[in-house]
């Protein structure tokens, strides 16, 4: 009796020794193995390029219908270097260069950014002018020249649905009447744009003959009996002597004057 029980603690010794082994070396395993998808993740994130897109359009009165601003995310955690911005327009049925980047833009990992595109005057279409609507720009794709490579960009979707929590309340508008940068309201009544110091200007002239916006000259307001015409507000400003400081300039109406 006595060595079978010496025989079943040796027995049973040898299997938990095993058994408790088998558990270290199981326990050495285990990290590898919770941080294996983690890493396969992380360097799936170093692999190929994917930057998101969104497009800004605008007008004013005078330059055309066109991008504005593009909206650049980049999806990977990987450095790129983009030379030139593309758009295919209507469906990829035309293609435009927005902006040749000296020096190139270099979008770090998961960084995001705005680009400014610069407007143009029109477009030219196999010699003859062109011009987008926004039935076209309902269907637009972005498009990156990197290094060695044309990167597609998906397309960014900024509309999102009011919550419930807000959908509540009665929904304000707000409406933005904008002249070459300038953001003016139902006071503004011409838009003046002129050549100084190598640079066009523009400047806003409201209802009280009083100028906003980019105006560096001591005449700051209008007589009102020059307020009734584009015509009489040129004579008036040369008149004053304007013409004479700057290289042109040019009166747009923006709302009848009553």
């Amino acid at each position: 009796m006595e060595q079978l029980l010496i025989k079943w603690l040796s027995d049973t010794y040898f299997i938990m020794s095993e058994y408790l082994f088998n558990f270290q070396e199981f326990l050495k395993v285990v990290p590898g193995l919770l941080i294996f998808p983690i890493s396969l993740y992380l360097g799936l994130q170093k692999i190929g390029t994917k930057v998101s897109a969104g497009i800004s359009f605008g007008s004013n009165p005078i330059s055309p219908y066109c991008i504005r601003y593009v909206d650049l995310r980049n999806m990977k955690d990987r450095t790129i270097v983009i030379y030139s911005i593309f758009v295919s327009i209507n469906d990829d049925e035309y293609l435009l260069e927005l902006k040749k980047l000296h020096p190139p833009l270099i979008l770090k990992g998961y960084q995001a950014t705005i680009v400014e595109i610069p407007p143009y005057s029109f477009l030219l279409l196999d010699g003859e002018k062109f011009e987008l609507d926004q039935s076209m720009t309902n269907k637009t794709t972005i498009y990156l020249e990197v290094a060695h490579s044309t990167v597609k960009c998906n397309t960014l979707n900024y509309e999102k649905p009011i919550s419930k929590k807000l959908s509540k309340y009665r929904i304000l508008k707000n409406i933005t009447n904008n002249f070459n940068g300038i953001i003016y309201d139902n006071h503004a009544i011409y838009a003046i744009t002129y050549s100084a110091e190598g640079r066009v200007k523009t400047a806003i002239i409201n209802d009280a003959g009083v100028f906003k916006g980019e105006w560096n000259f001591t005449m700051s307001q209008l007589p009102m009996k020059a307020m009734y015409s584009k015509e009489a507000i040129e004579k008036e400003l040369i008149a004053m002597g304007f013409a004479k400081n700057v290289d042109w300039f040019k009166i747009y109406l923006l709302r009848e004057y009553l």
